[in-house]
């Protein structure tokens, strides 16, 4: 029996709506056909991003000079959080980059807050440097944006580079993230990461269609109703690719027709077994997200009104019609306690028993409990043993404790000049203080997994099904 099959089979407790297409014939290891041919979708420049791993060298921290007019810089002052490029350049090793776009970079979280006065409270923003966006053949090592991300939220200066690494660790196709130190005509505006923009190149190189498929951000199957910010539709949700939804609205109907089954968590689970590209790398992707605590990202509901997640891409293959999914935006991870969890009792994604009412938050927004989502709460009821398999290898055999702590002990050998000239980061004295809690934070992430792997092994039970 194919995977369409025991979809049907699963459904088929429920009067479900005619018209749901389940393929009832073939081999069960056939890929599914996507909903448009590969021969629809765009082709990309095949050449790789950075692939002899010189910028995303972990232990070099390069100078990046951009250099900006003066009518350029007050353009890009005039409306800071607009998102619009300017005609700059950039200086990287004594070569000269030009003209290429730069402006600010972020939204809400990021951007935004530093202007919530009218006026910019951040001593430090973020930057982007789009290389093609006057010249379209330009590139820098293959690469056509550099992400420049300013940590103002993260005094230990390194959980980004951590988190990424682990979620690579888990075998996720998850963004390179090195160091870098940011000047402006020839000033410096800091020590920042330099984070790898998920764009053509990115998907070009992680996946077997080479880049012809759809990337989109932020959009949730099932939940396609939320859409990203100042998107009216969802083809608004499409990042790179063909501007065709209909693989990601496929999927959701089949979500929605699965909630309707007697066993909807295991209807779900169905419809993820079949619509996944590879479900141990999403359990993978799962592992090392819940290892890190980042709280920002899948497993965080805000309700605005309509309830949704953010700090994701997701990656429709064009050969298969299959998903992937991709990290994003992960500086807030490593927090022990988990903020979220301890000062606005948001429950944990796998505590299943408890209540879906809306709970608010930081910035009094509403949010509401992980599991509330049929593909959360399906994801740790019917696969908890893939979860804590992935989750004992991630932390067993791929990346110790000791290793981990090892690597900050690196990084913060690295780092410790550059955070100590930096003239907006957090100063010395918070930042040791800071490297400090992130060790016992990291001590205290492994052991609450750890506590997880312990009581599988102790009973064998999964999270309730609430």
């Amino acid at each position: 029996m194919n995977k369409r099959s025991a979809l049907a089979l699963v459904l088929a407790v429920a009067v479900i709506v005619a018209g749901v297409v389940i393929a009832t014939t073939g081999d069960a290891s056939s890929p599914r056909v996507p909903s448009r041919a590969a021969e629809t979708t765009i082709g990309v420049d095949q050449q790789r991003s950075d692939p002899f791993n010189i910028v995303f060298d972990l232990s070099t921290v390069r100078v990046y000079d951009i250099q900006l007019g003066e009518a350029e810089q007050a353009q890009l002052d005039a409306n800071p959080t607009a998102e619009q490029y300017v005609e700059g350049a950039v200086v990287i090793d004594g070569k000269r980059y030009g003209p290429i776009g730069v402006r600010y970079k972020g939204f809400f979280g990021v951007l935004r807050q530093c202007f919530f006065t009218g006026v910019n409270t951040c001593d430090k923003l973020a930057w982007k440097l789009k290389f093609n966006h006057y010249e379209p053949a330009l590139r820098y090592h293959g690469l056509k944006r550099l992400n420049f991300h300013q940590m103002n939220s993260d005094e230990a200066q390194m959980r980004e580079v951590l988190t990424y690494q682990v979620f690579r660790d888990a075998g996720v196709p998850a963004p390179r993230s090195v160091f870098a130190l940011l000047r402006l005509n020839g000033e410096p505006l800091g020590f920042y990461t330099l984070t790898e923009d998920i764009d053509d190149r990115f998907i070009a190189d992680r996946f077997r269609d080479g880049g012809r498929g759809v990337l989109y951000k932020e959009i949730w199957p099932g939940n396609i109703e939320r859409l990203p910010a100042f998107s009216e539709a969802i083809e608004g949700a499409i990042a790179r690719g063909p501007e065709d939804p209909s693989g990601l609205r496929e999927f959701s109907a089949a979500l929605t027709e699965a909630e309707k089954s007697d066993d909807s968590a295991a209807g779900v689970f169905v419809v993820l077994e079949d619509y996944i590209q590879d479900l141990d790398a999403l359990y993978g992707y799962l592992a090392a997200d819940r290892l890190t605590d980042n709280w920002d990202g899948i497993v965080a509901w805000y309700c605005v009104p309509v309830c949704g997640n953010h700090n994701f891409f997701w990656y429709e293959d064009a050969l298969s019609g299959e998903f992937s999914l991709i990290p994003w935006d992960v500086e807030n991870s490593w927090r022990s306690p988990s903020p979220i969890r301890t000062y606005y009792e948001m429950p944990d994604w796998d505590e299943t028993e408890r209540s879906c009412r809306l709970r608010k938050v930081f910035w009094d927004i509403d949010a509401r409990a992980p599991h509330c989502n049929p593909v959360i709460h399906a994801l740790a009821t019917q696969g908890w043993e893939r979860y804590i398999e992935a989750s004992r290898e991630l932390m067993e055999h791929v990346v110790t404790l000791d290793e981990m702590h090892a690597r900050v002990d690196a990084i913060t050998e690295l780092i410790e000049p550059h955070v100590l000239a930096d003239e907006n980061g957090p100063g010395e004295i918070q930042w040791r203080a800071a490297v400090r809690l992130l060790h016992d934070e990291i001590d205290d992430r492994w052991q609450y997994i750890a506590d997880k792997i312990a009581a599988w092994d102790a009973t064998g039970e999964v999270p309730g099904d609430g």
